[in-house]
Parts: C-alpha cells; sequence; structure tokens
C-alpha cells in the first residue's frame, strides 16, 4: 500500500511542476522536450491555461494517491474519469488556440 501511495505522490508532483514550467516559460518550453514543430499562437495563454490543467491533473493524482488507502477501487475509478475529462480539455484548450482565441 506504501508504494503505490509514494508512486502516486511522486507522478503528482511531477505533473505539478509541469504545469508550473508551462504556466512561467510557456508552452513553447514544453513542446520543445517532445521536438514537435507546432507553433501556438497565443503561446503566452495558451501555456497559462495548459499550465493549469496540468496542475489541476497533479493535484488529483495526489488526492488520488491519499483517498485510496481508505476508500480502495472507487477513488481510482472516479479518478480516472475526472483524469479523462482534464485531458480532453487539454485537446479543447490546443483547438481553441488554432482558432485564434
Amino acid at each position: 500500500m506504501g508504494i503505490e501511495t509514494g508512486i502516486g505522490l511522486i507522478i503528482g508532483v511531477f505533473l505539478i511542476w509541469i504545469g508550473y514550467i508551462a504556466r512561467t516559460k510557456g508552452i513553447i518550453s514544453l513542446l520543445a522536450g517532445f521536438w514537435i514543430t507546432w507553433e501556438p499562437v497565443n503561446n503566452e495563454k495558451l501555456g497559462n491555461r495548459i499550465g493549469i490543467l496540468f496542475i489541476i491533473l497533479g493535484v488529483l493524482a495526489i488526492l488520488t494517491a491519499i483517498f485510496t488507502i481508505w476508500f480502495g477501487a472507487v477513488v481510482g475509478k472516479i479518478s480516472a474519469i475526472l483524469a479523462l475529462i482534464d485531458a480532453i480539455m487539454i485537446f479543447i484548450v490546443i483547438g481553441l488556440d488554432q482558432m485564434g482565441r
């Protein structure tokens, strides 16, 4: 039980760190690590939005790791649905950026 909680906490902190980088340095610094040649329309606005969504995903991972101790698999299922919604929102934000909003 302790190893799963530790892994969840580490992943959560890592996702929060990625969100912080996206918010402070813009999304280009995050995409450069993946060698993607795509240019966002508004780097600052997109970086802020995606950074916030990654921070939410990191907090969700940390809370899932903590609450799984008491509530078990139910929390994992709820967290998976929320993480899927968050991932869909990231794609929506990228699409809105490409439309120029």
